[in-house]
């Protein structure tokens, strides 16, 4: 196994994967994404996440055919790629941490929210300033406000 597959190979749970990517700082996360995040990330996220090949797909910006290739070849993710699964790896995170566990952070993302004009947390962070917009929202949660 070579030393960037090590440095990015998930951990042992899917839990301490998700924690272990929301605790990157910024450079950090630059620095792996740019290194190459394996498919098997998209993967934890699909199962977390309940989702379907084409839902995951959708998450990382590509078809499902294409998904499914990679996935198939177990080959790394592109930059563009890999820093939407670490966008939805970062706000699952956030979502567990305010709501008490990754299955009801899980059940949130897949939920149309009336503060997002009733998007799911999910269609909603397919852009980063829709990501932001989910990530205030639970910051806001975490704070009392009502929304």
């Amino acid at each position: 196994m070579s030393s960037t597959t090590q440095k990015s190979a998930p951990p042992e749970t899917e839990g301490d994967w998700v924690r272990r990517v929301a605790d990157w700082d910024d450079a950090t996360a630059n620095i792996k994404i740019r290194q190459g995040i394996p498919i098997a990330l998209v993967v934890r996220l699909q199962e977390l996440l309940d989702l379907t090949d084409e839902q995951s797909a959708r998450l990382i910006g590509r078809s499902r055919s294409t998904y499914s290739r990679h996935r198939n070849q177990d080959t790394d993710l592109g930059v563009p790629e890999a820093e939407r699964a670490v966008r939805y790896a970062r706000l699952l995170a956030l979502a567990a941490e305010t709501f008490g566990s990754i299955d009801d952070a899980a059940a949130w993302m897949r939920e149309s929210n009336r503060a997002l004009d009733d998007d799911t947390p999910l269609e909603m962070a397919e852009t980063d300033p829709g990501a932001t917009i989910v990530r205030d929202l639970l910051l806001g949660i975490q704070h009392g406000f009502v929304l």
